[in-house]
């Protein structure tokens, strides 16, 4: 991780937590409820002013914000039991309509959502849009004899309605291995159709029998088949692969020319291993691989695909976010590898910002994170936990239903138990983050 990388992950959280605010304070002047501080950031104060009764500040960590409401505390922030208050003053939080108190909690989160469209809208001006129109049949997948044609709109893959690129993604997630897809498509005559494509497999070639993934231009081993396992003489985990007989390996074509005709001859490959060069020979095994789907977008800039995109993106990125908290509870994703903190956060921005290749590629790269952490704030504090935005949603609709306040000591009660949690799940989390930070 860089400095720079660490920082631009802390100013991306604190940017985040400054707009969630910024909807309950802009919510709050709009009813006309009086305010008494509006505080950016944490600790010390570096500047400050007092206008129209508010004190504004803005302070020296870069993380965190708050409104504070005058004469509240159970549902936003403030001090409810201050003498110098009138506990009839109209312009008290808690002397307002509940609709207006429901509407001023709701505009931190959907303040964070509007964020995430908006950044969305504007990667996607820059950089276009991939829509769920096909844009081109290839050979030998299994969509070739489907009946999809180039210029069909999928609607939906299998249970999971498709209106972007991560809505597949979302598809792929719950599908079984050997599970069939059933594709719902429009036509571009406006006629409906369904298809169902079943896996195959294609017949067996040479493989190096390994997995790999890029890595800041290196191509490291996660993975080698049993079949191709040799021990030290061979690929291990952790290897990073140079070239096969000569050729680099970045040579995508010409890596898969040399495999494929190998004829059961060993090859030369140059590896690193604990970032000492290494010459092995290896012998290329006969696998069967998976036909792939063979599903190939449609790249838009028009301003309808853009807005569309943009708004169905957030909603995407929360329906995943459903689809892998019900894969943590049924043991299908590891806790550790579902949920991130303060730590992990900041932690994936600083590695974004080490891998960006380009100025303009790592910009792009932390607009996304930005989109997609603002959707996860904004998710979060909508849960029915105290104290978070969802649990004084929920108070104020069962005053709403019984036809009278909560007692001061069910909240205060409420809110203990909730912020014991909180606290708990936060160290918790923190835990998780420093175990893979550390790799423990």
């Amino acid at each position: 991780m860089t400095i720079l990388g660490i920082l631009a992950g802390i100013l991306i959280l604190g940017l985040i937590m400054v707009i969630h605010e910024l909807g309950h304070y802009l919510a709050g002047r709009f009813f006309k409820i009086k305010i008494t501080q509006f505080s950016i950031f944490m600790g010390p104060v570096l500047f400050e002013r007092e206008k129209n009764g508010i004190h504004y500040n803005i302070k020296a960590f870069p993380i965190g914000a708050s409104v504070s409401f005058a004469g509240e505390a159970s549902e936003i922030e403030g001090e409810e039991d201050d003498p110098n208050i009138d506990p009839d003053d109209p312009s008290l939080f808690n002397n307002k309509p509940r609709w207006q108190r429901a509407i001023v909690v709701v505009m931190g989160p959907l303040l964070n959502f509007l964020t995430a469209f908006l950044v969305f809208s504007i990667l996607f001006t820059v950089q276009g849009v991939i829509t769920p129109v096909v844009g081109r049949v290839d050979r030998n997948t299994l969509i070739e004899q489907s009946g999809i044609e180039v210029g069909d709109r999928i609607l939906s893959v299998n249970t999971t309605r498709v209106h972007t690129t991560l809505d597949f993604t979302i598809a792929e997630m719950v599908r079984e291995q050997d599970e069939a897809w059933v594709i719902s498509y429009r036509k571009p005559s406006g006629e409906r159709k369904r298809t169902t494509i079943y896996p195959a497999k294609s017949p067996p070639r040479p493989m190096l029998g390994i997995v790999y993934v890029e890595d800041n231009g290196r191509y490291i081993i996660q993975e080698v088949n049993q079949a191709a396992d040799h021990g030290v003489d061979g690929f291990q985990k952790g290897d990073a692969v140079i070239s096969i007989e000569h050729v680099p390996f970045n040579d995508h074509r010409r890596i898969t020319e040399i495999i494929s005709e190998s004829e059961g001859r060993e090859l030369t490959a140059e590896i690193e291993r604990g970032r000492v060069p290494m010459t092995i020979t290896v012998k290329p095994i006969m696998l069967e691989t998976d036909i792939p789907l063979g599903i190939v977008m449609t790249k838009s800039a028009s301003a309808a695909d853009i807005l569309s995109q943009g708004f169905h993106y957030p909603i995407s990125v929360l329906r995943s976010t459903f689809r892998a908290l019900g894969m943590v509870f049924s043991g299908k994703i590891a806790v550790r590898d579902s949920v991130a903190g303060p730590i992990g956060i900041v932690s994936m921005a600083a590695e974004t910002v080490k891998h960006g290749k380009t100025f303009g590629e790592i910009i792009a790269k932390l607009a996304t994170f930005l989109g997609l952490l603002s959707v996860a704030v904004g998710f979060t504090n909508l849960l029915p936990i105290p104290p978070l935005d969802g649990n004084h949603l929920l108070l104020i609709t069962v005053e709403a239903i019984r036809r009278k306040p909560l007692s001061k000591k069910f909240k205060m009660t409420a809110s203990t138990i909730g912020v014991i949690f909180i606290l708990l799940l936060g160290l918790a989390v923190i835990v998780l983050d420093l175990m893979r930070l550390f790799g423990w």
